[in-house]
């Protein structure tokens, strides 16, 4: 391929944008014109820099670009590949027969016509997931609690009483389409110990947080609409509303959390149709919002008339202090904050079970939405979960994990201070609870390429451009600190300083022309 060719209008190629939205701009148009392929091999980040003579870091964040938008998949040990072909409007006569379904064997279903475009966003998104194999590397990369404390004897305890009693066929039946009765009047009250006051037509229980956010995101978006939401935010979150075309519309944090001028400008300019907010232990930063911000957060999306989503995964998991109001508590408007919150995180994720809480009318037509998509929860997981309520063992594993998981970010916090002394540039947020810490790497370097020389010495983390809307976040990373002991914690992060170490000289070698090639590895497991 020559590259001269697809990169000659790079100078020309929409004046006045940035580097990175020319490249992207350039491969399109390479498309477009049928110069590129779906399946042809895209230069490396270095090979591609060194001939453009531009940034690493540029191009890698144009590849980030072209990845989000499904034009491309990377993939560590094999490269980068065209995924998508030319335009089919430029072939009218080829457009008719792709959607048709016909293909040149009569024989065969032509899948790729069929999917919607739901489907082919979602897929873009998820191809941007590093992979990572079964070995025994130290992982920093996941997002779920320790499996050394999930309430298993409890549990298997409940089980065998309800089995054993009166309550046992329950399990087996459908439950209602809004939850069980009496694990719904158990959240109301656990709730309540929050200081929300919730009726029972306000709350809907879900299999599992997540379901909350595909509820809203159904009943709310449609392709085009606008949402406001926080920059960087959850991944799946940010998968979801881009599948569904949402114009996403990201608000930067500062020390207290989102920016809220970023956010009145939003509001006031592109009248999104919601807010999507954690105000608690942040997923990926681990900040938790302040009490000032969380009061003028709601008041300005009161004055806006938009409604809030305010997700609250894991305020239960609290290390710092007393736990802050929820902003649909501090709401004097009931018509404005959905709240939803999960006890998952600070139990086990095989308890999928979460619940939103928000305005009657609203939580009737998620209702609606939550039957064409499960019928009802599962009552096997309700009764069980209840009776653990109910026994008071909730609060009692609460006290206990918040204690362990308050040492092992304490040693995290310490490890890092420790191990990356000799690194000044390298910064953290430590935080008031949860589950991550959020590092960030000088501007310029790449989490991607850094975590190449992290698996060679078995730590791996979670590359932090993942929870950006936009090609952004190249210089961070996101470090779970609840899943490892102490003393595992201490060596995943001695691993990690001299992987940063490595990489480090590596581009320091690359400089000068001395530098070997970043090393590669090929196996492939989703995180």
């Amino acid at each position: 391929m020559n590259w001269l060719v697809v990169f000659s209008n790079l100078q020309e190629t929409s004046p006045g944008a940035r580097i990175y939205v020319r490249l992207v701009e350039c491969v399109r148009s390479a498309l477009d014109s049928g110069l590129l392929n779906a399946g042809d091999k895209l230069p490396t980040n270095r090979e591609l820099s060194t001939f453009l003579k531009v940034d690493r870091s540029t191009v890698a964040r144009a590849y980030l670009e072209l990845a989000r938008l499904g034009l491309i998949d990377s993939q560590v040990g094999r490269g980068t590949y065209v995924t998508s072909p030319a335009k089919v409007s430029q072939a009218p006569w080829q457009y008719s027969r792709v959607a048709q379904g016909v293909t040149d064997d009569a024989s065969k279903v032509n899948w790729n016509a069929k999917y919607s475009r739901y489907v082919d966003g979602l897929s873009g998104l998820i191809s941007r997931l590093p992979q990572f194999g079964g070995d025994d590397s130290i992982s920093f990369a996941g997002g779920i609690p320790a499996q050394d404390f999930y309430p298993s004897a409890e549990f298997k305890k409940i089980v065998r009483s309800i089995l054993d009693g009166e309550r046992g066929d329950r399990m087996f039946d459908y439950s209602p389409f809004n939850g069980e009765p009496e694990l719904r009047q158990s959240v109301i009250d656990h709730l309540a110990g929050k200081g929300m006051s919730v009726k029972a037509d306000e709350l809907l229980i879900l299999s599992g947080s997540q379901q909350g956010i595909d509820l809203v995101a159904n009943l709310l978006i449609d392709p085009g609409d606008a949402v406001i939401i926080e920059e960087p935010t959850y991944f799946w979150a940010i998968s979801n509303f881009r599948a569904r075309q949402a114009k996403l519309i990201g608000c930067h944090h500062d020390e207290e959390g989102i920016n809220l001028s970023q956010v009145e400008n939003a509001l006031r300019r592109q009248a999104p149709k919601f807010l999507y907010v954690m105000p608690n232990n942040q997923n990926p930063t681990g900040l938790t919002m302040s009490l000032n911000r969380r009061k003028a957060l709601v008041e300005l999306c009161a004055r806006y008339n938009t409604p809030i989503l305010e997700d609250d995964y894991s305020g239960d998991l609290c290390y710092e202090g007393e736990p802050l109001p929820s902003l649909h508590s501090l709401s004097q408007r009931q018509d404005l904050v959905i709240y939803q919150g999960t006890f998952s995180k600070a139990l086990c994720p095989g308890v999928r079970l979460g619940w939103l809480a928000g305005p009657a009318a609203v939580m009737e037509k998620l209702s609606f939405a939550k039957r064409t998509s499960d019928l009802a929860t599962n009552s096997m997981a309700q009764v069980i979960l209840n009776e653990f309520l109910q026994r008071g063992l909730y609060q009692e594993h609460l006290s206990r994990v918040n204690a362990i998981y308050r040492r092992r970010r304490d040693a995290m916090v310490a490890a890092l201070e420790k191990e990356f002394k000799a690194f000044p540039e390298v910064g953290f947020i430590k935080p008031k609870g949860g589950l991550f810490l959020w590092l960030s790497l000088p501007t310029g370097l790449s989490n991607r390429d850094f975590l190449n020389f992290a698996r060679q010495e078995k730590v791996v983390f979670s590359p932090g451009d993942l929870c950006f809307s936009e090609a952004d976040g190249l210089n961070y990373l996101r470090l779970c600190f609840i899943q490892n002991d102490e003393a595992t914690t201490a060596d995943g992060i001695a691993r990690l300083a001299q992987a940063y170490n490595k990489y480090t000289d590596y581009l320091s070698a690359s400089a000068s022309g001395l530098g070997n090639q970043s090393p590669r590895t090929t196996d492939h497991v989703l995180i």
